[in-house]
Formats: structure tokens, sequence, C-alpha cells
């Protein structure tokens, strides 16, 4: 089989660069002493920018339509993660589409949430953002990705982890198993889309993504629906999207500085 590649939007591309002018994307995160930092004041913009709603007007194409529409508009998490990761692109740094939700069977009702991985030169690592809560995680001071925090749900009980929100506004501590779209345990599945060049493809969901199986879920099924949300079937990615994996450096690869 060869070898998933990522697909990555070009930093200059003309959409790319008016959504980083018309809003004014290098004040908003001008303050920051370093890149993270930066990488957190965008965090905290998106999401106060954007008002959260479950009602959406459908049909937004970019990040551009989705911020100019920001008065009026309600959005949801995967506004919210395109939002971020065209801003963040704008801005010259790698960001990703990611689907989560937790340990669950058929039947019970998903908590599938959309959020960013975004690189960090400064930590030489991918770490997650959720956009629509403001949020990422950190131990000890480094932040974390899906996989890492999915490891520090299963085997260490999210003892040592904390949620911080905005550029360090609240730190959150969490019980070992608390369930909600904003939690830990919702990491129990990952997928990582292949495609990110959403201003040249603004398709979100036609693309390839890695979906993580290992020891604890390879005897599993994703299901999405369950309880208030219907029937519950297998994740409609599995179908010719799903790309299973355990090879760490395919999932997260070492990016080049821009």
């Amino acid at each position: 089989m060869d070898i998933p590649k990522f697909v990555w939007e070009h930093f200059n591309h003309p959409l790319a660069l008016q959504l980083r002018n018309e809003f004014q994307l290098e004040k908003v995160v001008e303050s920051g002493r370093n890149e993270f930092e930066k990488q957190l004041l965008l965090k905290d913009w998106v999401y106060q920018t954007l008002p959260h709603g479950n009602n959406p007007k459908p049909g937004y194409q970019n990040a551009i339509e989705i911020l100019r529409d920001a008065r009026e508009g309600e959005f949801y998490c995967s506004h919210y993660s395109l939002a971020l990761l065209q801003c963040a692109t704008a801005l010259g740094w790698y960001c990703r589409k990611l689907g989560v939700d937790y340990n669950h069977r058929q039947g019970e009702e998903e908590r599938h949430h959309g959020v960013t991985d975004i690189w960090s030169n400064q930590f030489q690592k991918w770490l997650v953002i959720d956009p629509m809560h403001n949020l990422h995680f950190e131990k000890e001071g480094i932040p974390l990705n899906a996989l890492e925090i999915r490891v520090e749900y299963l085997k260490n009980k999210v003892k040592d982890v904390e949620g911080v929100v905005g550029d360090h506004k609240q730190v959150i501590r969490y019980f070992e198993d608390e369930k909600g779209f904003d939690k830990p345990s919702n990491y129990f599945w990952f997928f990582i889309l292949l495609k990110n060049n959403f201003f040249k493809d603004p398709e979100m969901y036609n693309s390839k993504a890695l979906l993580w199986v290992d020891e604890h879920n390879q005897d599993r099924v994703w299901y999405k629906g369950g309880g208030s949300k219907g029937e519950s079937e297998p994740h409609p990615m599995y179908k010719n999207q799903f790309v299973k994996t355990n090879n760490f450096g395919l999932c997260f690869p070492e990016m080049a500085k821009p």
C-alpha cells in the first residue's frame, strides 16, 4: 500500500493572504512573546469572535466567510476548527483537522467532536487546540497532542493532565473518567485528515484520514449516532477514507520550519 501523504495549503495562497490582511491576524497575535503564546492568542481570538449555536447557516466555504458572519451566525466545532486552521495557515503555521470521540459501544450516544492540531516549532511537536472550548491540554507545562492525551487517559487516568483555557486564563483538573466533548476521555478515538488545503479544495470530508488503532481499540468499532442522535452505525469514514495505523511517525511527522 502506498504511504499516505499530507496535503497542505500554500502559506501564500491568495485567500490566506486576504484572510490575514482583512482580519489583521498579525495584530491579533503580536503581543505574544514567543510562538506558543501567539498560537494561544489566536486560539482565544477565534473563540471570542465566534458565537456558539446549534443552527448554523449552511454553505460556509472558508474562514473568511465564517468570520465575516461572526456577529450574526451560529457556529459549532467544524466552523471553529476551520477558522483556526485557516488563520493558523495564514500566519505560517502547519495546522490540520482532527476528529475525536470517547470509548462508547453501539447504541450509546456519540460525542464526535472536531478539533485542530498545530505544529509547534518551539516545542518541535504537534499539539491539540480545541478552539470551540478555547482549550488545550498540558502535562508538566508541555502541550499535548491527541495521542499523548489518549495515553494519559488510558494509562494514568489523566491525573497529571491540565486543561488550559485561553492563554492560561484558567487551568482545569480532571476526574479520571469525566465524560464530555472537552474532556481528555474524548480522545479515545481520533482521526487525522490528510487533506488540509481547504482554500484550494473547500470540501472538508473528501479526504483520506489516519485512524489510530492499537491494542486498546483494534477489536472495537467507532460508532456515530446513538441515543438522541438516532441510529448507531459504524463511522461512515470506514467505507473508503480511514487508513488504520499505529505508526507514530506517519501520524505525527516532524515539520520543517516554513
